[in-house]
């Protein structure tokens, strides 16, 4: 499989230079006689990012698959959290289950995101790894730019990342004084109002900044029982604050803290898809803006955290110190029979908290450039999941107790040969134990007693290790050209399923090779960006969730799977204020062997060949970017359009379990009044209102979706200083 990806990859490098080369000569030229255009044009092309780990390196002179997304760009864009990054990276996919997210990338992910288990595509806030999928869906505030790292991050990334990882990047307080308030209405009664101040404490020494939230909105989902109440609302209110010191040129220290805390009805898996026994249900079967539940949704959340981010100059090389604490508490209330008869209903509690810290040490020697470090990660959950059986008078509850703790070191070196070519290589050894103290219990309903035979105790320890090491090269054959290919091993640890009374369960370590070629080009003097990737995954041992019966889930490792893609990203800006964009992914991802696939029932089936979940074979996305100077100030907006292939929610591939092809339309106007600060823009998002469910799960009573957001449309009102 290497020689194949080797024969692949020098194909595709001698192709992108066979391409390359001449229009950038051709750029060469044209620096010669308009020199300082693209100055004179305005445009903040720039963006530095820090996913290498080795400090900030400018986005196109990043060796890695890499979509890096400004504050601006996230303001235009109208992007709220994690699920909006949808349209603007290739290869990113974002559902949810209520309160936990489940993110995809390049078909890597899990919807398995309960306690016992880990994601497979993570997240990181200002370097720090956010470990429980429920602490995902919190709002950006006052960010500086996000970046989506897409493959596996096994060498200098907290955890391992199988599928990639999405760092969000917070703006770190200086000596200049600046702040915004902004408030935003739209239909379904939103309101949100949200500010930020910086500036210096003790110039030169200290600056700090704040920031604030409140978000509040309707359910997008009416509920055709009377008196419950809609679905899918919101209700959130969140802050932070951050202190820097700079005593010294040589010293810079960021202390950050944060709290969130919601109130929501958000809509899980509340969408029946097929007809059942209610009559209620079956009145607005098709309506994907009625559901028809007798137990309105509830989901609370309050979440907080700390850190300490120290960098010092030694001179030649920096040390780094990362330091993290969190918690996360979230209670959520599910109508899990989807329908408006008292059959089912499922309580979740988890309470988590986690401390990590990184030490690292970075710098340059000659023509190598290194960076060594450790990792140390301790996390506490306590679960408390019932599931209610009205009809059979029954209770299952499912308590247990998981503790892991994760320790790591690592090593990565670049060593440029030439100006124009270098080598990489680096290796991380990872080692965590998990201990899980499982009390499932069932209950008779009426009375509240145990019934026989209860509660049942009993206790697992595991212990998963693995070594993924990296190996690249960089060639850059003329100004503005990047050529990379790399080899990468990223390892997800194995866990257990929190809803299992088998004392004999647990999952293997999952582990995927992805073998990378990618270019980088700027051309005509960096008015036309294209990027372009190709990449091969060996993917084994799969965790895959199944669900089985009513409140009855399995968790297994499919033998092996295979993912081959390609994504490309294209910027153009022919003249002064325009910008558009276009982005294309191709994903041929499916199971290689797995035989002994679970269906609704415990059916074993061979799910051989299918397609693995939420893994369109196609999306691509376009885009028209507005900034055009009139009067005093500039005309704003955006419009965007994105599209997605078929994707499939189970491994069998049939059925309701699937989502056929659609596409959305979002887009924002308005205008910038310059020194005023002042800035109006009207928004809308999902504009042709299109109805479709983003993943779906098997109930007793049928199949039921998590329905996408609707049409959305509003006015933002900003003011700068």
């Amino acid at each position: 499989m290497v020689s194949q990806f080797a024969a692949r990859g020098a194909s595709a490098i001698v192709m992108a230079i066979a391409i390359a080369s001449p229009a950038a000569f051709a750029q060469e030229a044209a620096q010669t006689d308009n020199a300082g255009a693209s100055a004179a044009a305005g445009y903040d092309d720039e963006i530095f990012v820090t996913a290498t780990r080795t400090g900030e390196t400018r986005l196109q002179d990043t060796p890695l698959a890499v979509t890096a997304v400004s504050a601006d760009t996230l303001d235009r864009a109208g992007i709220k959290d994690i699920r909006d990054l949808v349209s603007l990276a290739p290869g990113l996919q974002v559902t949810q289950n209520a309160t936990f997210s489940q993110v995809y990338i390049r078909g890597v992910g899990s919807n398995n995101v309960f306690g016992g288990s880990d994601p497979s595509s993570t997240m990181h806030v200002d370097g720090i790894y956010l470990a429980r999928p429920g602490s995902y869906l919190s709002n950006f505030l006052d960010v500086e730019r996000i970046e989506v790292l897409r493959g596996p991050q096994g060498t200098l990334y907290g955890r391992n990342s199988v599928g990639g990882t999405i760092n969000v990047i917070s703006r770190k307080p200086d000596d200049v004084t600046r702040g915004r308030a902004q408030l935003t209405y739209g239909n379904y009664d939103f309101m949100r109002a949200e500010g930020y101040f910086s500036g210096p404490v003790v110039p030169g020494k200290i600056a700090a900044s704040f920031s604030l939230l409140r978000s509040k909105r309707d359910g997008y989902l009416g509920n055709a029982v009377a008196g419950v109440g809609d679905i899918d609302d919101e209700d959130t209110v969140g802050g932070r604050v951050q202190l820097r010191f700079t005593p010294d040129s040589r010293l810079d220290l960021v202390l950050r803290a944060d709290y969130l805390h919601s109130d929501d009805a958000l809509g899980g898996y509340v969408k029946m898809l097929q007809p059942t026994t209610d009559p209620v249900a079956n009145s607005v079967l098709g309506d994907f803006r009625t559901v028809a539940l007798n137990i309105r949704s509830a989901s609370k959340r309050t979440q907080w955290g700390t850190s300490a981010d120290l960098s010092y100059d030694l001179g030649g090389a920096t040390l780094q110190s990362l330091t993290g604490y969190r918690t996360n508490r979230l209670q959520q209330v599910g109508d899990t029979d989807g329908t408006a008869l008292n059959v089912r209903r499922t309580d979740q509690f988890e309470g988590q908290r986690q401390f990590s810290q990184e030490l690292n040490l970075s710098g340059n020697v000659g023509n190598l450039s290194y960076i060594l470090g450790a990792y140390y990660f301790d996390e506490n959950i306590q679960v408390d999941s019932s599931v209610t059986t009205f009809a059979a008078d029954v209770r299952a509850n499912f308590a247990p107790v998981i503790e892991t703790a994760a320790i790591a070191g690592f090593v990565q070196a670049d060593y440029a040969l030439t100006d124009r070519l270098s080598l990489t290589a680096g290796a991380r050894y990872t080692r965590e134990r998990k201990r899980f103290d499982q009390t499932a219990s069932q209950f008779f309903v009426t009375t509240g007693g145990f019934r026989p035979g209860f509660p049942e105790t009993y206790a697992l320890r595991d212990v998963y290790s693995a070594w993924t090491p990296k190996v690249g090269i960089e060639f850059r054959p003329v100004d503005d050209v990047l050529v990379y290919a790399s080899a990468t091993k990223g390892f997800k640890s194995g866990g257990f399923n929190f809803a299992s009374r088998n004392p004999s369960q647990g999952f293997d370590p999952e582990t995927l090779w992805s073998y990378e070629a990618g270019v980088k080009l700027e051309m005509f003097n960096r008015l036309w960006r294209l990027n372009a990737t190709y990449f091969h995954y060996d993917y084994s041992n799969l965790q895959v969730q199944s669900f089985l019966s009513p409140g009855v889930i399995d968790i297994t490792n499919a033998s092996d799977a295979t993912v081959d893609g390609v994504e490309v990203e294209s910027l153009l800006r022919p003249v002064q204020g325009i910008q558009i964009g276009a982005n294309l992914a191709y994903l041929d991802a499916v199971y290689k062997n797995y035989t002994t696939a679970l269906a609704p029932g415990n059916v074993v089936f061979d799910a051989s060949g299918n397609r693995l979940n939420l893994a369109p074979k196609w999306a691509y996305s376009a885009f028209v970017d507005l900034d055009l100077p009139v009067g005093n100030g500039s005309i704003i907006g955006r419009a965007e359009y994105s599209h997605r292939g078929r994707q499939f929610f189970t491994a069998g591939n049939v059925g309701l379990d699937q989502q056929s092809p659609y596409g959305l339309l979002n887009a924002s106007l308005g205008y910038d009044f310059g020194d005023s600060g002042l800035r109006v823009m009207v928004f809308g998002r999902n504009l042709a209102d299109k109805e479709y469910v983003t993943s779906t799960a098997s109930f007793a009573s049928g199949i039921v979706g998590r329905v996408g957001e609707p049409r959305t449309y509003g006015l933002r009102v900003s003011v700068s200083y």
